[in-house]
């Protein structure tokens, strides 16, 4: 566990706020604010990561999958694989809600994007590429705007900047444009994507050809390079149906790229009834932090101590805690109603941190942040979900009905079920939110 110096922590209900920011950490931010869970939580999914990295040839592609509950720590992962290999890969870090409609992502996009920071890097070092390649790249760009302003229905521009030269820079106003026009108007989107669907054989053999011609000049510049990694983190936003498309329906497609990828994918998506291993190998997934003493025989879980007191640690290494709490008991039922869930977690402390009565927060206050993160959830469970939350809350998510495992997707992907894995034989496991449990309608559900 790091040790942030307690000059450094926050000692006022606004400093608490600020520092328990919900996004990811990066940069010095790791250094001052990350603590290992490793005790308390399986780092079989992050170590599997760096292992499929380090074993891999340069020059050799791979598409790696890796989720977890959205709000998990996923992303402060990745932020430490990203620094342990920049020094052997050439690491492109892509926050896919940037670039895409998150909504609505496609495979063909993706692509794109991928264009575009290949390009992006090639320009800075000063690279270009082969130039028969550039050429039959940028007559692909041509066709596509071509066949959909063919059908009069829009009119479509893919500028690029040949006028002054074309090449890398080109190519790079191009894709930038076009992922423009496809997140910009959902009418362009519809017509540019017909049109890139009936030239995807060209867009995937000039990608890979890029990518195969990149390399080339990577490792000439740099001989000891393992060659691009690309991770394309916020992928696991996307909607269930739209992760199915994606790494399901086209797997093939995101797997067929020549290059290295991490892909962040909706844990939902593990629980759709088919086999992603069969294209991507083994799937990496990052449980909660296991605040239980897990008893499939028992329905009420008692807690962990060590699970709890690491929760308590993230705020700590944040926070002087004894300035910011009237007792440790306050923190540690923050901890237990996260659940195990990091972003929860700091969610919970952030909104008690406003609405606290006094400059400190008390038992009476977390309880009414509490009760209004449960009305939260009570306004969007569907009422069938509460009969298979009681499932899952007394089996651990064993032994559901095919509808109830339908069910599970939903719940998982808006956390009103937590996935958690066992340290010593990584039995995985299911248990609804501490925050769903307080609800009067699962309440009545478990009554009936």
């Amino acid at each position: 566990m790091v040790s942030n110096p307690s000059q450094n922590r926050a000692t006022t209900l606004k400093q608490a706020f600020q520092v328990c920011d919900l996004g990811a950490l990066t940069g010095a931010a790791i250094d001052r604010y990350y603590v290992d869970l490793s005790a308390v939580r399986s780092a079989q999914s992050i170590a599997s990561v760096s292992k499929r990295l380090d074993f891999l040839d340069p020059g050799q592609p791979a598409a790696i999958l890796f989720t977890g509950h959205r709000g998990c720590g996923k992303s402060t992962e990745l932020q430490r694989i990203k620094r342990r290999w920049e020094l052997e890969y050439e690491v492109i870090y892509i926050k896919a809600t940037d670039e895409l409609d998150i909504n609505d992502a496609d495979y063909k996009d993706i692509y794109l994007v991928i264009v575009k920071y290949l390009t992006q890097a090639l320009q800075s070092w000063g690279l270009g590429s082969d130039p028969a390649l550039v050429s039959a790249f940028e007559d692909w760009f041509k066709d596509i705007t071509h066949e959909t302003e063919r059908t009069k229905e829009t009119s479509v521009a893919v500028e690029g900047k040949a006028g002054v030269g074309g090449g890398i820079p080109n190519l790079l106003a191009m894709s930038v444009n076009l992922l423009a026009q496809i997140k910009g108007s959902e009418k362009h989107k519809k017509l540019i994507r017909e049109s890139m669907q009936q030239g995807f054989s060209r867009l995937q053999e000039h990608t890979n050809a890029l990518l195969k011609d990149a390399f080339a000049k990577l490792k000439a510049k740099q001989p000891n390079t393992k060659g691009f990694l690309f991770i394309f983190d916020n992928l696991d936003r996307v909607p269930p149906q739209v992760g199915e498309h994606l790494f399901l329906k086209y797997a093939n497609q995101l797997a067929e790229l020549h290059c290295t990828v991490i892909y962040t994918v909706p844990i939902s998506v593990i629980y759709s009834g088919n086999n992603y291993a069969n294209v991507f190998g083994n799937l990496n997934v990052m449980p909660m932090v296991n605040i239980y003493q897990f008893d499939r025989g028992q329905a009420e879980l008692g807690y962990s101590t060590d699970g709890l007191n690491a929760m308590a640690a993230l705020v700590d290494q944040r926070v002087e805690s004894d300035r910011i709490f009237e007792s440790r008991e306050a923190l540690l039922e923050l901890a237990r109603l996260s659940g195990g869930h990091v972003r929860q977690l700091m969610q919970l402390l952030r909104t008690a941190c406003l609405t606290a009565q006094g400059s400190q927060i008390s038992a009476a206050d977390i309880e009414l942040v509490a009760a209004d993160e449960q009305n939260h959830f009570e306004r969007f469970i569907p009422s069938d979900h509460y009969p298979v939350l009681v499932e899952i809350y007394r089996n651990k998510g064993v032994l559901l009905e095919p509808a109830a495992q339908a069910m599970m997707q939903s719940m998982l992907f808006n956390i009103t079920v937590l996935e958690y894995a066992r340290l010593d034989d990584l039995t995985v496991w299911q248990y609804i939110n501490p925050l769903v449990k307080r609800t009067n309608a699962f309440r009545e559900a478990l009554r009936a």
